[in-house]
């Protein structure tokens, strides 16, 4: 039955896509979307290559940093691959969250600490949505003057608000005792595993709050990967001469971005291609040149993909596959709920901080 419903919400997400595309391209000028992309500069074109290479870079050493801060230590190498591997694969999977899946349960082959590994996989995707939001409303305000849409703003306010408001929960102290509340002493041998894992994941969590610099850190560098998203966007349509000021692409791609990330097309297909049409068609670029635009964006987002291609096509899955630690290690050593941060995890031992 489930299985059934997978693909059935599957195939309603490709004929979305579908319907999205054939409706635009209906009306549209096709043979002035090809004069747009024969007149191109290659050279801003190659240049944004180099900003998509950075903005991967950046989103990799991000995870980095999450994962570090719970004190899991491994080859920054093999975190890198594992990174590229889940991105090509995710883009592959029917869903908005199968490349951190992957990349998570990758991941647990290098330590054993699959519940951790999610843990900072999460932090990741709210840290990169929350970033999104701030960069759009940011520019919204300050270049409210030059376009004040208030029912815009209004939105993202709304949601940034309710963004911020879900991070403070998931960190909140007062909610990881309510639920601790009701799960006993922890360490017992009888326990359920869901509940241990509760607990090792409310203790990741924790070692998040105790660290805020950390997670400004995070949000830092999440909101250079989105700044580098708006340049490539510009960089694309100052390529093909499209017109459009740089604060448009600040107030409309961090946006733009969370609409693709909505489960209801392919990979954005459709979505992605109509808001760009729309919101940059309101301020007077080109249709054709706008949509042009969307698909280039999405291209840059399977070329930044390629190197976990290229990883898998020489290495298989054999880059993250490493020794474990034990189950039984893993199990003593989070057996309180704030999962004893003086340990670190390395691939074939247990080091104690001195």
């Amino acid at each position: 039955m489930m299985q059934s419903r997978r693909s059935l919400w599957w195939i309603i997400r490709v004929g979305v896509s579908v319907a999205l595309i054939g409706f635009l391209l209906s009306r549209l000028d096709v043979s002035n979307m090809a004069r747009f992309l024969s007149g191109a500069d290659w050279l801003l074109v190659a240049l944004t290559l180099v900003t998509v290479v950075m903005d991967r870079g950046l989103m990799a050493v991000r995870w980095i940093v999450l994962l570090e801060g719970l004190g899991i230590v491994v080859p920054r190498a093999r975190v890198v691959k594992i990174f590229f591997l889940s991105t090509f694969f995710g883009s592959f999977l029917p869903t908005g969250i199968g490349g951190e899946a992957i990349r998570a349960a990758s991941f647990s082959r290098l330590s054993a600490k699959g519940v951790e590994s999610i843990a900072s996989v999460v932090m990741d995707r709210i840290m990169g949505m929350l970033s999104m939001l701030l960069t759009g409303l940011a520019a919204l305000i300050v270049f409210y003057r030059i376009y004040p849409h208030r029912v815009l703003l209004a939105t993202v306010l709304a949601l940034s608000v309710a963004a911020v408001a879900g991070l403070a929960l998931l960190l909140s102290r007062s909610v990881h005792r309510w639920v601790l509340a009701g799960f006993g002493p922890a360490g017992e041998s009888a326990e359920p595993a869901w509940r241990h894992s509760t607990r090792r994941a409310i203790a990741a969590m924790e070692r998040y709050r105790r660290q805020p610099g950390l997670l400004a850190l995070v949000l830092l560098m999440s909101v250079g990967v989105q700044i580098l998203r708006v340049l490539q966007a510009y960089l694309l349509s100052e390529a093909m001469a499209l017109g459009s000021p740089l604060v448009y692409f600040f107030c409309f791609v961090p946006l733009i971005l969370l609409i693709t990330m909505l489960p209801i097309s392919v990979s954005g297909l459709g979505t992605t291609n109509l808001a760009y049409v729309v919101l940059f068609g309101s301020v007077g670029m080109d249709p054709d040149g706008a949509f042009v635009l969307s698909v280039l964006i999405l291209a840059l987002g399977v070329i930044g993909n390629l190197p976990g291609g290229v990883i898998y096509a020489l290495e298989g899955f054999t880059a993250s596959a490493v020794p474990t630690i034990s189950n039984q290690q893993t199990r003593e050593e989070n057996s309180s709920p704030m999962a004893n941060p003086q340990y670190r995890i390395r691939p074939n031992k247990l080091e104690r901080h001195q």
